[in-house]
């Protein structure tokens, strides 16, 4: 009797917090595929605690205060979406996550950030030239380039909302679907590798 009347206090309990607990976490997953891809919508999904990682990596690269980023461009974070995925297999989740803000969004789309933690410190491998449309999904694909799985994500308008495939080059993501324009715009730039940027084994 007694194990019973827990059981129906469990089932309310789960039934007044799945708003908030239960029911938002299975929401806000990934979904998973039987081929292996990853399959996750910025605009409708998120998950808190890669969130706040994002949020508070942006924070110190942008050397602002919570404050202050906000008088920025709005950078807050509920202006952050972020999920935990592994790419590499190593045990260990890296961050993939944008940020709604006019600071990281254009014409060309919004900044993706890719974070891994290298040394106990979170590093963007994603910092070149991987703008997505967020109205739609994002995907994580079981096949690997240089040990880290590819990514499609679709471009914005201004490419005419193509679906594009990143692939990491042993240091960073690339969107070497634009390989040729990005080699152009970088040689405007002395401080970019263009090498090092472009150079993808295995495309």
């Amino acid at each position: 009797m007694c194990m019973k009347k827990i059981w129906i206090l469990f089932l309310i309990f789960s039934f007044i917090t799945c708003p908030t607990f239960g029911c938002n976490m299975l929401k806000n997953k990934p979904i998973t595929h039987s081929n292996g891809t990853i399959e996750y919508n910025f605009l409708k999904q998120k998950q808190v605690k890669p969130s706040k990682i994002l949020y508070r990596f942006v924070l110190k690269e942008l050397g602002k205060t919570p404050k202050e980023a906000q008088d920025l461009a709005n950078i807050k974070l509920k202006t952050v979406s972020a999920f935990e995925t592994d790419l590499n297999d190593d045990g260990k989740k890296e961050i993939i996550g944008i940020i709604f803000s006019t600071y990281y969004s254009g014409t060309a789309g919004t900044s993706l950030f890719i974070l891994e933690k290298q040394n106990n410190v979170y590093q963007n491998i994603a910092k070149y030239m991987i703008n997505i449309e967020t109205n739609k999904n994002f995907y994580v694909l079981p096949n690997k380039t240089n040990g880290y799985k590819d990514i499609i994500f679709y471009s914005s308008s201004a490419f005419d909302f193509k679906s594009m495939r990143a692939k990491f080059n042993s240091k960073y993501y690339y969107n070497y679907e634009q390989d040729e324009k990005f080699k152009n715009y970088l040689k405007d730039f002395s401080n970019y590798n263009v090498s090092e940027i472009t150079n993808i084994k295995g495309k």
